[in-house]
């Protein structure tokens, strides 16, 4: 990890925390809450200025962000020290206020994490265009070809799930099983909705790498390699940067196939980066049956409507992307490694988004985006029903509200220190698998 990408990972986390307390802050003041002081970091104050009886400081630990709401000994965030300094019937005190200002007061921190996520979107979307979830183009090779479906129609779902925005497209491709049929809900231009149903099938044995990759800032990367073609270190690896082959710069689809096709059984010259070098390999294709593409191509769209839209429906979609993978989570079909990363893994996504971009615009781009996910993501998180999350907060204040009448001190205490001890072992958890992972174990 370089400096610059570790330096870039602090700023995105550290402004995702600031942004939830801002809005924690902002509410609160808007309501007339007595504040004591609203913090930048963590640790030991190295400037501090006092505005309208409000301490404004930033900390020594370049991480997190905290607001302190005067007399309350359990805030919402952040440490004080002020409890028994104000008269416990102020109606400014945070538990003299009314139990729906509270509950906005709370509230407004993960809010301000969504906003924040829409306007990040919306401004990536304004610059590079919306993908929108309308047909582009229909290849005769695909198994879209002989199906209803034409180009301009609008795919509503995909085995059963909704799809609104490129990432449930995604969701659902990556949950499809390889001998499953394909179930598409599409409307048509006139808004006739229609189903059919797609069958897999196969298409005829030719030579092929044996690769999958994506493609990111015109960088082409391998994600998998097929088993039977898998060299090790003499073949194609996931993470491989293709340069070309045979000298043909691999963006030209085209020339590529008809290379690896009419090459038989003859070895093949692929110019790659790995690990940040230059290598050379020589790779003989296999003669793979491979399944026929499903085929959906969507279209890009720059239209104020459609980026409106998008900018709506994307945090949305990655909302509700995180609550499935939470109830994944809990029925055991994805593991703990997979599905937790703290601020190490988040740091290191940060680095390795830098380490990679090709270009200062895609740099910022990938790090924008990497930026509007996670606001998604620790606003979801914080709005959890544990201890000491927001969540936590909002549930006290509902039973409250039911029982019209406040829950007992003693109560909150041993909630509140059942809930420390559980995100002390968490973090702890959370920490070690951002560890394994950074060093590969």
């Amino acid at each position: 990890m370089t400096f610059l990408g570790i330096l870039a990972g602090l700023l995105i986390l550290g402004l995702i925390m600031v942004i939830h307390e801002l809005g924690h802050f902002l509410a609160g003041r808007v309501f007339g809450f007595k504040i004591e002081q609203f913090s930048i970091f963590m640790g030991p104050v190295l400037f501090e200025r006092e505005r309208k009886g409000i301490r404004y400081n930033i900390k020594a630990i370049p991480l997190g962000a905290s607001v302190s709401f005067a007399g309350e000994e359990s805030e919402i965030e952040g440490q004080t020290d002020g409890a028994g300094n104000y008269d416990p019937d102020d109606p400014d005190l945070f538990e003299n206020k009314p139990r729906w200002q509270r509950a906005i007061v709370i509230a407004m921190g993960p809010a301000l994490n969504f906003v924040t996520a829409f306007l990040v979107f919306i401004i990536l979307f304004t610059a590079k265009g919306a993908v929108i979830p309308q047909v582009g183009a229909i290849s005769e090779d695909t198994l879209l070809a002989n199906t209803p479906i034409a180009v301009g129609d609008t795919i509503t779902s995909l085995d059963g799930t909704r799809i609104r925005t490129t990432l449930d497209l995604t969701i659902a491709e990556m949950n499809h099983g390889n001998e499953d049929p394909w179930v598409i809900g599409y409307r048509t231009p006139s808004g006739s909705k229609n189903e059919v149903t797609v069958l897999p099938e196969k298409e005829p044995a030719r030579p092929m790498l044996g690769i999958t990759y994506q493609t990111e800032d015109g960088r082409h990367m391998v994600v998998s390699v097929h088993p039977d073609t898998d060299r090790g270190e003499a073949g194609f690896m996931p993470g491989d940067q293709i340069l070309s082959i045979e000298g043909i710069p691999f963006g030209d689809n085209a020339q590529i196939t008809e290379t690896i096709t009419a090459s038989g059984e003859k070895a093949l010259r692929c110019e790659i980066i790995r690990a940040g070098a230059p290598v050379t390999l020589v790779v003989t294709p296999l003669m793979i049956e491979a399944e026929r593409p499903l085929g959906l191509v969507l279209t890009l769209s720059k239209k104020a409507g459609d980026i409106l839209s998008q900018g709506i429906r994307y945090p949305v979609s990655v909302f509700r992307t995180t609550v499935r993978g939470v109830g994944m989570l809990f029925a055991g079909k994805i593991g703990v490694r997979d599905s937790l990363a703290g601020p190490i893994a988040i740091v290191s996504m940060a680095a390795d988004t830098v380490k990679q971009g090709s270009s200062l615009g895609g740099i910022a781009a990938n790090l924008a985006t990497l930026l509007g996910l996670l606001s998604v993501a620790i606003g979801f998180t914080n709005l959890l029903p544990i201890p000491p999350l927001d969540g936590n907060h909002l549930l006290l204040l509902g039973v409250e509200a039911i029982r019209r009448k406040p829950l007992s001190a003693r109560f909150k205490s041993v909630t509140g220190m059942v809930g420390l001890v559980f995100f002390i072992v968490l973090g702890i958890v959370v920490i070690a698998l951002d560890l394994v992972r950074l060093l590969g174990w």
